[in-house]
């Protein structure tokens, strides 16, 4: 193998593996990316076993060939080199990086141990917004569980149907539902439990502007998200996810509409007190309250539109810290029905997200 390219590219292609790397040391290959040379391209590759991500890069070849090298040692050096340019060739196990006045030698990985990315090529959806693909990830996966032992709540529920594409996830505590609607072609129907961490990730590579296509293998097992010149193949989550449709409140008895920023300054502020805050709702005012025995009291009034009896409810600061940071409007609706009924957070105008948050008994 040998071949020269842009060292911006480089990078910029090497950057992008680095989200299927595995950062564990048990199997060396899968800290390893996959470069194959052939006919003025790049094709980079990086596998986890959980997910794969491959992207391509414009080169000048001399000799196709593959390799596998180490991907943070590979990113270290690219990085940290000042060359415009950079020549890479392989001589037995060894690759060799060559600038104007840098040369490095590293060795390489055993090619034949590293994975074989599937084949998922099932069209499901194609051509959906990416920003608007992006925007829901990043809300709704702020409600998936952290908790290994009940992996079906570590991801994403996917739904996908003719009227939209409906993304849910909860940790029991909470539970956050979005909308991705128009502008797509649906292939057909069907949901998947899509890791919550995968897809994040996912939203990190890809950039706002493009169309983002979407595949499953025929077992059902694996899906590929295609953008920009990016394939991420995910593994998918086996298991039922609950039966999140009966903890969606038909109505809310009462409704209090504030401004997004005061009150999430302001609960950020009492949070600093105590994990667990009171809202007092009444009048044109929310109050949030924090008491603890060890740091001492805070209190803030935040005005707000406010119809029904007055009322005090409880929750985690930081799940209505993550609710409140997903609505994207200037102001945003608490529903109460009761002190020790889950709430609801959206926004003002908008209808297609939704966060659902149990309350903590005081």
């Amino acid at each position: 193998m040998k071949f020269s390219a842009l060292r911006e590219d480089l990078v910029k292609s090497v950057h992008l593996l680095q989200y299927s790397v595995s950062a564990r040391g048990m199997m060396p290959i899968l800290s390893g990316v996959k470069i194959s040379s052939s006919s003025d391209v790049l094709t980079m590759t990086s596998n986890d076993l959980e997910s794969s991500t491959t992207t391509t890069c414009a080169a000048q070849v001399e000799e196709d060939g593959v390799c596998v090298v180490n991907h943070k040692l590979l990113m270290e050096l690219l990085r940290d080199m000042k060359d415009e340019k950079v020549l890479l060739s392989t001589v037995g196990n060894e690759m060799v990086l060559e600038g104007g006045k840098s040369y490095f030698k590293i060795f390489t990985l055993p090619v034949e141990d590293f994975p074989t990315t599937p084949e998922v090529d099932r069209a499901v959806v194609k051509g959906i917004d990416a920003a608007a693909f992006i925007k829901s990830v990043q809300r709704v996966s702020r409600a998936a569980s952290k908790d290994e032992k009940r992996p079906t709540l570590m991801g994403i529920l996917f739904e996908v149907g003719k009227n939209g594409i409906r993304m849910v996830s909860t940790d029991s505590y909470r539970l956050a539902v979005d909308v991705v609607r128009n502008g797509f072609e649906v292939f057909e129907e069907d949901s998947y439990i899509i890791p919550a961490g995968a897809l994040l990730n996912l939203s990190r590579v890809i950039t706002a502007d493009e169309k983002v296509d979407f595949y499953r293998d025929e077992n059902r097992g694996q899906v590929r998200f295609s953008a920009g010149g990016v394939d991420y193949t995910i593994r998918l989550i086996e298991g039922k996810f609950p039966k999140y449709e009966q903890f969606l409140p038909e109505s809310v008895e009462r409704k209090a509409v504030a401004n997004k920023e005061e009150i999430l300054g302001a609960i950020k502020r009492i949070s600093v007190v105590n994990s667990v805050i009171k809202l007092n709702m009444g009048g044109e005012e929310i109050t949030v309250v924090g008491e603890s025995r060890e740091v001492g009291e805070g209190k803030e009034t935040v005005k707000a539109e406010y119809d029904g009896d007055p009322v005090a409810i409880a929750f985690n600061s930081r799940f209505l810290e993550d609710g409140l940071a997903s609505v994207d409007e200037e102001e945003v609706v608490l529903g109460i029905t009761e002190p020790l009924k889950p709430g609801v957070i959206k926004g003002r105008e908008g209808e297609d997200f939704l966060y659902i948050i149990m309350p903590v008994r005081i």
